[in-house]
C-alpha cells in the first residue's frame, strides 16, 4: 500500500513539472509574456547546472593534460637518460684514449732521452703484493729479444733489471728492491756514490745514497745518473734527484737520500733497452780496438805511440 503510494507521489510530481515545463514553453512563445522575467527565472535554475557541468569539464581536460605531460615527461627522461649514458661511456672512452695517448707521448719522449740504444716497449701484466713495484712481470719476453741483464726505464728514469725471460714475457727487479744497488754519478760534480733500494725508504719516496767520497758542494736537486763504473746498468740513466746529504760521524764519507724519478707505485708502461753492460762494454772495447789498428796503418812511425794510447783508454772504459 505504501509503494503504490510512492509511485503515485512521483507520478504527480513528474506530471507537475512536465505542466511546468509546457507552461515556460509557452510562455517563451506567447509575444504577451514578457520574456525578460521568464528567461531570468531559467537562467537561475540552469545557472548552477551549467556551472557545475563547466566546472567538471575543466576539471577532466585538466586531469588529461596532466596526465599527458607527465607521460611526455617520463618519455623525455628516459630519453636524456639514455643519452647522458652515451655520453657518459663515450666520455670514458675519451679519456682512456687520452690516457694512453699522453703514456705514448711520454714512451716516445723517454725513447728519444736515450736514442743511442734501441728500445722494445712493454706492459706491466702482474707485479708482487703490495702497492710498491718492487718486482713484476712484463708482456714482453725472449722471442722479443728480451734478455737478462737488460735495463728497463720508465717516467723519464731507470725503473730496473731483467732478471728471469720466458717466450712471452719477462721478470723486472726495480732498484728500489732492498737487495739492488746501482753505482751512481752525481751529475754536477762527476762523484760516484752508491744508491741502494730500501722498502721502508721508498714508502717516503725515497732511496739511500752512501759511500760518497767528495768535498764538493752537492746540492739538493742535484740529478743522480748511472755511472760508467757500473757492471749491470748502462750510464748515463737518470735514477733520481739528490734529496738531503749529510757527513757521517768519521768525516770520510756523505750519505743522503735520493728521490727517484719514476713513480714506483704507478708502473704501467715500460722500454727494455735491448741492450746489456757486458754487451756494451765489448762493443766499447772492440771500436777502440779498431781505432788502434786503423792508427797504426796510417803510420808505421806514430803506430806504437797510438796503440799504447788506445790500450790505456780501453783499459779505463773498460772496467766494469
Amino acid at each position: 500500500m505504501n509503494k503504490k503510494n510512492h509511485l503515485m507521489k512521483n507520478k504527480h510530481v513528474l506530471a507537475v513539472l512536465i505542466i511546468a515545463c509546457i507552461c515556460l514553453i509557452a510562455a517563451t512563445a506567447s509575444s504577451f509574456v514578457p520574456v525578460a522575467p521568464v528567461r531570468s527565472v531559467f537562467q537561475t535554475i540552469v545557472s548552477p547546472l551549467q556551472n557545475g557541468i563547466s566546472k567538471a569539464g575543466s576539471f577532466l581536460a585538466g586531469q588529461h593534460s596532466a596526465r599527458k605531460s607527465t607521460e611526455e615527461l617520463t618519455q623525455e627522461n628516459e630519453q636524456l637518460q639514455s643519452r647522458i649514458t652515451q655520453l657518459e661511456e663515450q666520455n670514458t672512452l675519451l679519456t682512456e684514449d687520452t690516457q694512453e695517448l699522453e703514456k705514448l707521448q711520454a714512451l716516445y719522449k723517454l725513447d728519444k732521452s736515450y736514442a743511442d740504444y734501441d728500445k722494445v716497449a712493454a706492459q706491466v701484466i702482474a707485479s708482487e703484493s703490495g702497492s710498491w713495484f718492487s718486482s713484476f712481470t712484463i708482456n714482453r719476453g725472449s722471442s722479443d729479444g728480451i734478455e737478462t741483464g737488460m735495463n728497463v726505464l720508465a717516467d723519464g728514469g731507470l725503473v730496473g733489471i731483467v732478471t728471469e725471460t720466458g717466450g712471452h714475457w719477462a721478470t723486472v727487479r726495480s732498484i728500489i728492491d732492498d737487495s739492488n744497488n746501482v753505482s751512481a754519478t752525481i751529475l754536477s760534480t762527476q762523484d760516484n756514490c752508491i744508491v741502494s733500494g730500501s722498502l721502508d725508504l721508498i714508502r717516503q719516496n725515497k732511496m739511500e745514497l752512501s759511500e760518497l767520497v767528495t768535498d764538493n758542494d752537492v746540492v739538493a736537486g742535484s740529478k743522480v745518473v748511472t755511472s760508467y763504473i757500473s757492471d749491470k746498468y748502462l750510464p748515463g740513466i737518470l735514477i733520481g734527484y739528490v734529496d738531503s746529504i749529510e757527513e757521517d760521524a768519521n768525516h770520510l764519507q756523505k750519505t743522503g737520500t735520493v728521490i727517484p724519478a719514476v713513480d714506483f707505485q704507478h708502473i704501467t708502461d715500460v722500454l727494455v733497452i735491448q741492450t746489456t753492460k757486458r754487451t756494451a762494454d765489448v762493443e766499447s772495447t772492440d771500436g777502440q780496438a779498431a781505432a788502434g789498428n786503423a792508427a797504426e796503418s796510417v803510420s808505421s812511425t806514430s803506430g806504437a805511440a797510438a796503440d799504447s794510447q788506445v790500450s790505456s783508454q780501453s783499459g779505463t772504459e773498460g772496467t766494469p
